[in-house]
């Protein structure tokens, strides 16, 4: 017995030394975990500074964008922009629009604009938000994320925004909160900027 009980214990140290051995060496063979490298395409055209102005079709306002940096890439139809500024000028007012960056649909001019979003009218009017579309064919401006619009003042907060620049129509969506005049804990004045 005690000849079968040594053969299974050499066996079994022979065993988990073979299967050492094969671990260590594999280990030593096999490569370093590589790293994922995220292949972007390149852009079909990257402009740096880029100018576009437009008279809307009834002759009711004119728009200008500018952009530090702007990239087309094929096959998409849009346009990404960097460091953005919308103009708008209507007969009445003028508005001026700000963000970090943006898309233009080529075709249809539509914009898209996120980060750090302000709009800023004549009219002393100011709306702050994180992303703001604008549809070029209907004059229709909106953001589906929360906003801030201060005028005189007056603050009111929402979860979205509907406007309708030429038919002076602006809807607040979601909850809404408003504040108006001075109270005793005081209201946030409106930042300064010029148009």
């Amino acid at each position: 017995m005690d000849r079968v009980a040594a053969g299974i214990t050499l066996g079994v140290i022979l065993f988990v030394t073979v299967v050492v051995g094969v671990l260590i060496v594999k280990g030593h063979r096999a490569s370093a975990p590589r790293e994922k490298k995220f292949v972007s395409s390149p852009a079909d055209q990257e402009i740096r500074e880029i100018h576009i102005q437009e008279d809307a079709k009834g002759g009711g306002y004119r728009w200008r964008l500018d952009a530090e940096r702007a990239e087309t890439f094929p096959g998409t139809g849009k346009t990404l922009l960097r460091k953005v500024t919308i103009g708008v000028e209507e007969p009445e007012r003028k508005w001026k629009v700000t963000s970090d960056e943006g898309d233009l649909i080529q075709d249809t001019r539509d914009v898209e604009l996120r980060g750090n979003v302000v709009l800023v009218s004549s009219e002393g009017l100011r709306v702050e938000t994180t992303v703001l579309k604008w549809m070029n064919a209907d004059g229709k401006i909106w953001t589906e994320q929360p906003v801030t619009i201060y005028r005189s003042s007056g603050v009111v907060k929402g979860t979205g925004l509907d406007v309708m620049p030429s038919q002076e129509i602006a809807i607040v969506r979601g909850r809404v909160t408003a504040t108006f005049g001075s109270t005793k804990a005081g209201v946030p004045a409106p930042p300064k900027s010029k148009l």
